[in-house]
């Protein structure tokens, strides 16, 4: 998914509806501007002399319902790009979301953020995150034994020295392929194995996969971008992991429990392009990767296969 993939027809209701929450609280800031630019260069167009939508005039574009939620989505990226959340855009996209009859949580979550009701909304993000989904889906899948076989190590117990030694082993594996690229990853920042105390269970070691295929460091600015680059090829429900990254990147709140709060990290015309890198990938790398099938061969060889291409190559 791309979240400004909007028919051709529809490109300025698209910039315009991002343009409305942009002014709504006054000036436009410059993150505000740099993902308009951006956003404007992706649909083909230019961002010079918008002009307000109304939400009437959204409701008769004829937009799909696929778009009427996309253009939802990017009034909400746009509200927080600025670092935050004001009443004003909250209303805004309350309001484009009536009338083009989008049921989208985040929209709620953005007024929860403009009243200051952060608790709440974090609590509201995780009952409808991964996390809870991915507990879900450990038990019934692998029962009781499963679920402290892929938490256990993030609260210090669960560990298992086979299953991490296994992972080790993917250092003995030549120089260029999957296997020793993610070995080297774990060691040169100083993470730990699957298997060891305080690490990831091995159904979570797709997240680190996608740093290692992706070529993303683990600083604020890569697990934004590694997050943008996942939402673009991710098909259950993309937008969450966006929204959520930039809460915890550029507005600066913990929402994933995996790292700090950071403000002010994100560059809306990378982070698009990243996003946008994703989308060109084949296949949901988060859960139809097979990536331990793999782990021998070279990464260039699977970077191809994937469709996981050069940033350089994304021109926004």
């Amino acid at each position: 998914m791309f979240v400004f993939a909007v028919e051709e027809a529809h490109a300025d209701v698209l910039l315009r509806a991002m343009h409305t929450v942009a002014v709504a609280d006054g000036e436009v800031t410059a993150k505000e501007r740099s993902l308009l630019d951006a956003a404007a260069r992706a649909v083909g167009r230019t961002a010079a002399a918008l002009t307000p939508i109304e939400p009437a005039e959204l409701a008769a574009a004829g937009l799909s319902p696929e778009e009427a939620e996309r253009v939802v989505q990017s009034m909400l990226l746009m509200a927080i790009m600025d670092g935050a959340g004001s009443p004003a855009e909250a209303t805004v996209v309350e309001a484009a979301a009536q009338a083009l009859a989008v049921h989208e949580p985040r929209v709620h979550n953005l007024r929860q953020l403009a009243e200051g009701h952060v608790g709440l909304m974090r609590w509201d993000l995780t009952r409808r995150g991964y996390a809870k989904d991915e507990l879900i889906r450990t038990f019934r899948e692998e029962g009781v034994r499963g679920v402290l076989h892929t938490f256990g190590p993030l609260l210090g117990v669960g560990s298992d020295a086979r299953t991490a030694q296994r992972w080790i082993a993917l250092g003995e594996l030549p120089e260029g392929t999957l296997g020793h690229a993610y070995f080297s990853f774990i060691v040169g920042n100083g993470l730990s194995f699957p298997g060891e105390d305080d690490g990831i269970g091995e159904r979570g070691a797709w997240h680190d996969m996608l740093h290692v295929v992706g070529g993303y460091p683990i600083d604020p600015v890569g697990e934004a971008e590694v997050v943008a680059f996942m939402a673009g090829f991710r098909k259950e429900d993309p937008f969450f992991w966006l929204f959520t990254v930039a809460l915890q990147f550029q507005v600066g709140l913990v929402i994933s429990p995996f790292a700090p709060g950071v403000p002010d990290q994100i560059d809306p015309a990378r982070f698009l392009r990243h996003h946008l890198r994703g989308a060109r990938v084949r296949k949901d790398l988060s859960a139809d990767w097979n990536f331990r099938a793999d782990l021998a061969r070279p990464l260039a060889e699977v970077r191809a296969e994937l469709g996981v291409v050069p940033i350089e190559q994304v021109l926004v």
